[in-house]
């Protein structure tokens, strides 16, 4: 259960604790208390979109801690299959934000993704309020629920995978009948660019060399009397004496000193070592620009020899791509599309038979998962009338219609709840038969039956009592304490009449501190809590007739919950 509950600097929220107790408990208050902020911080915590625009005016940033206490071992079980240690019984979340939209989320001190936070809090809590009574309209929330009734996750997930699978091989087929379609034409168009390209006969690197060549051959002459010069000076020179040579000498003259001086064998030394660099920098400069005049060809030739072939390479990288490296890349997928279109029969074939076969694995996955969502509809049906009959629509009946829709991403069926709340009337789809305050009875009604089947240890209910009065609001509170049993259930209400069933009553107010606006929770017993309903009832100026009638609502309760 959700034991105790720390929220810090959220709207009209300074800092607030409340701990919580099992059974039945009830949040009331007068409207912009805090109530919806306390469910919204709730949320946060249960990995929700954190909502930095709710953060206390003048603060940095906020933060909410759950504790939840007594897991038992399902739902420890299930925790662990999400990576989450609870084996003491125990888990703490938190969540933080910031104004800048910063968030930060962790289970037992250990930060998670907000994903991981909203799974594994939501194995211990549910939160149903006005918006998930309105998503009873759309056809995707009923089938959800109809799943969560018959526990067919497990065939859902088969399906689903199976499904995949599906989409998968059909999308190969569709490829290789549109290969058939435009085979013979798109055939010879990459035969002809496979050609091209491999007529060119291209190297990789093979432009910049060219154009590093083509460079030399434009400044020849200014390139042969700078590498001479090179040459020359640094170890061959007819009219004086090079560097290398004198770094020779100087190296021999250091050597015969080495008698008389410590440092002249170590100079003499790195003077040998100089003049090696000098014979290889000479060296390699007059084979680099042969200086020798080994080339044959003439160099006019061979400088429009390497224009035309850059021409070449210029024309092929406007037609396939920026650089070499891209035009041997389209020529590999030009190549690849080419075999692809060549075999293609036995492709389509093969793609055919694929299709075939997961096409025939998914609908038996869909009709197992069919069978399942029937089967749970029809029990769910029976029981959530049982519970609506307790709930002021004794006449009412629900039944679930399915479609066929083929394969598609939930199923091979559609459904749709379909009602009728009264006497004499034909059932229709519950998006348009039923009122507000309809809807949020039939949400209870199978919220309740569900939690009672999977052992929910917590759920949260904002204003179940939404669009009801009287003593169809007196029997939904006696629906939801039924539903504490064994479980906790938490109430947002402005009804006295479930007011004054709860175990435990909280007053959510607020109050001005320091100039600055603060919500407080107390918890109220005695006169106290007569008070507090005894404002429900009548509004701003409280009588003692209304005290009477609180007392009254609160002694009835408490004979109710003896005969339960």
């Amino acid at each position: 259960m959700l034991r105790s509950l720390h929220i810090e600097n959220i709207a009209v929220i300074k800092s607030l604790d409340i701990e919580l107790d099992g059974g039945f408990t009830v949040l009331t208050g007068g409207t912009g208390a805090g109530k919806s902020v306390i469910i919204d911080a709730i949320s946060m915590v249960s990995g929700a979109k954190a909502q930095p625009q709710l953060i206390r005016t003048g603060e940095a940033g906020a933060r909410v801690t759950a504790l939840f206490t007594e897991i038992d071992g399902a739902a420890a079980a299930r925790l662990s299959e999400l990576g989450v240690d609870a084996s003491d019984g125990e888990l703490e979340a938190e969540r933080t934000f910031t104004a800048d939209g910063k968030s930060t989320a962790r289970l037992n001190g250990k930060s998670v993704s907000q994903a991981a936070m909203r799974r594994a809090v939501s194995a211990l809590l549910s939160i149903n309020g006005q918006s998930e009574s309105l998503s009873l309209r759309t056809g995707d929330s009923q089938l959800a629920l109809i799943d969560d009734y018959a526990e067919s996750a497990p065939l859902f997930e088969k399906y689903s995978s199976l499904y995949g699978e599906y989409t998968a091989a059909k999308a190969v087929a569709e490829e290789t009948e549109k290969l058939s379609r435009e085979g013979a034409l798109t055939a010879d168009l990459l035969s002809y660019q496979v050609k091209e390209i491999d007529a060119a006969k291209l190297k990789h690197g093979e432009e910049e060399e060219l154009r590093m060549e083509a460079a030399r051959l434009r400044s020849g002459e200014k390139i042969t009397k700078l590498a001479r010069l090179v040459y020359r000076a640094a170890y061959q020179n007819e009219k004086g004496a090079s560097a290398a040579y004198l770094t020779d000498r100087a190296a021999t003259a250091l050597e015969q000193l080495a008698d008389y001086s410590p440092d002249a064998a170590s100079d003499a030394e790195k003077l040998r070592s100089i003049t090696y660099e000098l014979e290889d920098i000479a060296r390699r400069t007059y084979k680099t620009f042969d200086l020798g005049g080994s080339i044959e060809e003439d160099p006019a030739e061979r400088l429009s020899a390497i224009e035309d072939r850059l021409d070449l390479i210029h024309r092929l990288e406007r037609k396939y791509g920026a650089d070499i490296e891209s035009v041997l890349a389209h020529r590999k997928s030009a190549a690849d599309k080419l075999d692809a279109i060549e075999n293609n029969e036995a492709r389509t074939a093969e793609a055919e038979a694929a299709l075939a076969k997961a096409k025939a694995d998914a609908e038996d996955a869909g009709a197992a998962l069919a069978a399942c969502r029937r089967e749970g509809a029809a029990r769910m049906t029976e029981e959530v009338c049982r519970v609506l009959a307790e709930l002021d629509m004794p006449k009412v009946k629900i039944e679930v219609r399915f479609s066929d829709c083929g394969l598609s991403p939930l199923g091979t069926e559609s459904a749709e709840i379909y009602i009728s709340a009264n006497a004499g009337e034909d059932v229709r789809p519950l998006a348009l038969a039923a009122s507000g305050g309809e809807l949020s009875r039939v949400m209870l009604a199978i919220k309740s039956v569900k939690s009672h089947r999977s052992g929910e240890a917590t759920l949260i209910y904002d204003e179940i009592d939404s669009g009801v009065s009287g003593a169809t609001s007196g029997k939904i509170g006696l629906r939801l304490r039924k539903s504490a049993e064994g479980a906790q259930i938490i109430c947002v209400t402005h009804s006295a009449q479930i007011a004054a069933l709860a175990d435990t009553h909280f007053l959510i107010s607020k109050h001005e501190v320091g100039g600055r606006t603060e919500t407080t929770a107390v918890k109220l017993s005695g006169e106290a809590r007569i008070d507090e309903i005894s404002r429900i009832i009548g509004g701003i100026n409280v009588t003692e007739t209304q005290k009477k009638a609180a007392r009254e609502l609160i002694a009835e309760g408490k004979k109710l919950k003896g005969r339960q």
